[in-house]
């Protein structure tokens, strides 16, 4: 894989996550986004909150990475992106085809759908996205192979840039497509 064309692959896909969210979620009412299909399993409003919650840290290193670039950068300059194991893994785990589920750790998990309001949450994951799509724009100066994040996991565990940018969409592909099933379970019982 290479850097720009991915940059471009994945703004791509950030803005279809963006218009489906629009689409999808915006109309609902405040009842169709704490619909639970089952009481351990989670409503829309959930996904887009455990997102805001996941993202907000990765995306706001990100952001500090791309303001310490600086000067004004001209040309970006193409790589081969290389993950590791690290990377690879955490992708693996979020990707939206692993069909294994993995219990989100609990400083991420979403707070009782009482405690939230939609149109926050909405407006919450709609700046992320936004943030992250237009982060893009700029990450493409920085050094994906070389660049590191800490994960949520610790300092001691660090993720590669470009498989951090990867796992982020790939993150926010998986709980969409989960919301949208939720979605689609509550229009048969209504």
């Amino acid at each position: 894989m290479q850097k720009l064309e991915t940059s471009r692959l994945l703004q791509q896909r950030l803005t279809v996550v963006l218009d489906t969210v629009a689409r999808e979620f915006a109309p609902l009412t405040a009842e169709q986004f704490i619909w639970k299909p089952a009481p351990n399993r989670w409503s829309i409003l959930e996904c887009l909150q455990h997102l805001n919650l996941a993202e907000r840290f990765y995306i706001r290193n990100i952001q500090h990475k791309v303001d310490a670039l600086g000067l004004i950068q001209t040309e970006p300059t193409d790589q081969t992106l290389q993950g590791d194991l690290v990377g690879r893994s955490l992708r693996y785990t979020v990707d939206p085809q692993t069909t294994m589920k993995f219990p989100a750790p609990g400083m991420i998990r979403p707070r009782r759908v009482q405690e939230l309001k939609p149109a926050d949450v909405l407006a919450q994951f709609t700046e992320l996205q936004t943030l992250l799509h237009d982060l893009l724009h700029k990450a493409v100066y920085l050094d994906w192979n070389q660049t590191k994040l800490s994960t949520l996991f610790g300092n001691w565990l660090k993720i590669r840039l470009g498989d951090a940018l990867l796992m982020l969409v790939a993150h926010t592909e998986r709980h969409l497509a989960q919301a949208m099933r939720v979605k689609a379970e509550m229009a048969t019982f209504a």
